[in-house]
């Protein structure tokens, strides 16, 4: 038997205890199945820009539980329907926002600033949510507030 698969102390044969060790220090070092974002002084200067599912929008991540939609903001008319013709949940949250800023908004666009607390109720807000909004929303150079804000 050679002196590497010798049992230790213990009873544990070196290749054990090393593959053992090995898999530990995998599971600690296994990325999270979400993506983390973190905000930043920084990226509250930076400008956002949304062009897609039928509405555009400027906005500011401005404090860490505070988006900034800017005034001129054009919303999708239409939330999707699901494949089977109901209406889904982004949907109704996506309205719910709507009727909550009801008086900032006319003809389905905005006549002043909205407030609202993330990313992701932006996007639920402006086009009810269909895609990632971390993933939709870019600065003037095309960085996406992901690139901005993700912790690696």
């Amino acid at each position: 038997m050679s002196e590497q698969n010798a049992a230790n102390a213990t009873g544990v044969t070196t290749a054990t205890a090393t593959a053992a060790t090995a898999t530990v220090s995998a599971a600690a070092k296994k990325p999270h199945a979400k993506a983390r974002h973190r905000w930043s002084k920084e990226v509250s200067t930076v400008e956002f820009h949304l062009d897609n599912f039928e509405s555009t929008a400027t906005v500011l991540w401005r404090k860490r539980n505070e988006m900034i939609i800017k005034k001129g903001a054009k919303l999708r008319r239409e939330a999707p329907l699901n494949k089977d013709g109901s209406v889904g949940l982004d949907d109704r949250w996506g309205n719910m926002l709507r009727q909550e800023h009801a008086d900032a908004i006319k003809d389905f666009e905005t006549i002043d600033d909205i407030v609202l607390k993330s990313v992701n109720e932006t996007g639920l807000f402006l086009y009810f949510g269909r895609a990632n909004g971390w993933l939709q929303f870019f600065d003037k150079d095309g960085k996406s507030i992901n690139d901005w804000t993700v912790v690696q």
